[in-house]
Order: structure tokens, then sequence, then C-alpha cells
């Protein structure tokens, strides 16, 4: 999906057995997500207790059926992210079945949107429901590839549509400031991850887990020399680089509609620029707050303080928040359908 805000530079796992953390840093890891997680539900909650439920709740009902038309055009963005994630594969590209592309990027979406997995494990289920049908070194790299399209594509909506929020709104100088330098931290990480993707990063990893006494087996180690090999074969075709991005670019873009339309019907001055802006903000802080399990509270607070910055009524971005997060719910309920059909047919197929 597209706005599941993506860590920038996590790597897609491959297909045999992952390397183990130590213990206690895997122990600590948790402990942070369930802060995090907690904290972010905390938030939401005072935000609604302060701003009145039953003036959200009112938003709500005023929303109606645009709720219908923000999933609508949620349809239309996968189908953006489907075409980008083919154009990821390596050439030549594999035929592989587009819908079987949208039914992975489905499922993959509903672990996402639904676990505290940091992105992580969306592209384990990805992976996993391409087996079979191409070869797994293709399809973890193009996983991989994917990623960081998609990430690339973000920045570059961006940092694009920060040109339109800085002509058309009056930011405090200070949060201004630190936004920029935020999203130009993360925009370096990201091209150093494609430089590593070019020039090897996975065996680049597996030998910095040697030197910090991590046993990588033998077996890993070839594979991750093939995905490398692989994701090499992409950057040297730059046209397939430019189509998966494009691609990933408009399915950004679609968040645009969705605002327009949310504000067109909760009476909130829907213009296309306000709507842009709202986005464009929207997105920043989903890129900056990667680390918050499924945007919790994140998702929500980052629409209140969008609003309050552009002197619009607070309690109507909470009101887009919430409409956001429940269309989230409702596609990862369609991609928990897709994901259980799957795993039935995969049983049969056993049997």
């Amino acid at each position: 999906m597209r706005r599941s805000a993506p860590a920038p530079l996590e790597p897609a796992p491959v297909a045999a057995a992952p390397i183990e953390p130590p213990r206690a840093a895997a122990r600590i890891m948790r402990l942070v997500e369930r802060a995090l997680l907690a904290a972010g539900i905390v938030l939401f909650i005072v935000l609604l207790a302060r701003l009145g439920p039953a003036t959200v709740w009112g938003d709500l009902r005023l929303l109606g059926w645009g709720f219908l038309l923000m999933c609508s055009q949620e349809a239309l963005s996968y189908v953006f992210n489907t075409t980008a994630w083919r154009f990821a594969f390596p050439p030549p590209r594999p035929s592989v079945p587009f819908r079987k592309l949208l039914a992975a990027r489905l499922g993959g979406e509903a672990i996402n949107n639904l676990t505290p997995t940091a992105t992580i494990g969306g592209e384990v289920v990805r992976g996993r429901m391409l087996d079979g049908v191409v070869d797994q070194s293709t399809a973890w790299a193009s996983i991989a590839i994917a990623k960081l399209m998609q990430t690339f594509a973000q920045m570059s909506f961006v940092f694009l549509g920060l040109i339109l929020v800085v002509h058309y709104t009056h930011l405090p100088e200070g949060f201004e400031r630190g936004l920029f330098i935020g999203l130009t931290v993360l925009t370096s990480g990201l091209l150093t991850g494609i430089i590593m993707q070019r020039r090897g990063m996975f065996i680049a990893a597996a030998n910095v887990a040697g030197r910090l006494r991590i046993r990588v087996p033998e077996q890993l180690r070839q594979q991750l020399v093939r995905l490398d090999r692989e994701i090499a074969r992409f950057y040297q075709a730059p046209g397939a680089f430019a189509l998966s991005v494009a691609a990933f670019f408009a399915a950004w873009c679609m968040g645009i509609v969705e605002v327009y339309i949310a504000l067109h019907w909760l009476d909130a001055g829907a213009t296309w620029t306000r709507a842009a802006v709202i986005e464009v903000l929207s997105v920043s802080f989903d890129a900056l707050l990667f680390f918050v399990p499924a945007k919790a509270g994140t998702q929500e607070g980052g629409k209140v303080l969008i609003f309050t910055l552009l002197g619009l009524d607070p309690a109507k971005g909470l009101t887009l928040g919430i409409a956001r997060r429940l269309r989230e719910l409702t596609w990862s309920m369609i991609g928990l359908i897709v994901l259980a059909r799957h795993h039935a047919r995969q049983r049969n197929r056993a049997q």
C-alpha cells in the first residue's frame, strides 16, 4: 500500500533462515516497540479526550459516504504500487501474473498495518507468496529493490511538495528548519542504501556479521551472493529504475486525492493546494516517525498538528486521521482474506 510509512534502509530478508540477533538486543527491541506502541495509543486517547469524542463522532458522521470514496481510491493506489513492484524485477523481467503480485502486495500490506514488525513482516509475506511462482533469489531481489524505490519516490514526493508548502503556507521557522534537516538526513541514508545495493549490500552485511562473531551458514552466504547479483542486474537497466519510481510516485500522489475527498465531505474548505499541503506534511511526519509500530497515535496526532498549523479545526484533523486508519483496516481485512485463501491453496496442494 502506498502510505505505510516505509523504513528507508531496511533490506528484505532472504529465503533461508535469518541471522539471529543476540537475545538481549532482540529483547530490548521488543520492549522499545511495545513502549512506542503504548505511547502512541495514549497519545490518541489524550487527543480524543481533549477534542471531544462527541465532536469527532459528529465529524465522522459528516464524512459519511465520503469514506467509501476514500476506500475506492485506494484500489488505484494498489494498482500503481503493484505496477512499480513489477518494474523492480531484475531483467529479463519474469512473466509473473499481475494478479499474483497484487495478491502478495495486499497480503504483505495487511501484515505491515496490523503487526508491529517495522514493515519487515509484510516483505517476508510477499516473498513467501511468490514461492513457486518465480525464482526466490529474483523475488527477494525485487522486494529489496522495490523497498528502496518506494522510499526514493516518497522522498521525491516530499521534497517537491515542500516547495508548495513553503510557498503557500507560513510554518514556524524552527519547525520548517527541523523538518528539512530530518528529511535531508533520511534522504542521505536512502542514497547510501542505493549505492550499497549496487555494490553488494547483503554479502557486505554477512561479512560484518562474521566480524561480530554472528555465524552465517555457508548456504545462506551463497544465497546472499546470488541475491546481490540479481540486484546488480536491475541497476544496469536505468529505464526500469525510472518506471518503478514513477509508478510509486503516482501512488503517493493518490494520497492528495484522498485528503481532498475528506476535506470536501468534512466541509473544511477543500482545495487541491490545501489537500497537497496536508498530504505532503503527513507523509513527512510518517517518514520521520517510521520507527513507531503501525504509526500508532502518530498518524492521528500528526493530522491534528497539521490542521492546527494551517488554522483549520484540529478535531477535523483527528477525524481525517481516524478515517485514514479505518481505510487502512478495511483494506487490511481484504489482504488477510487474500492471505488466508493463499494458505488454504498451499495446504490443498501439500495434501
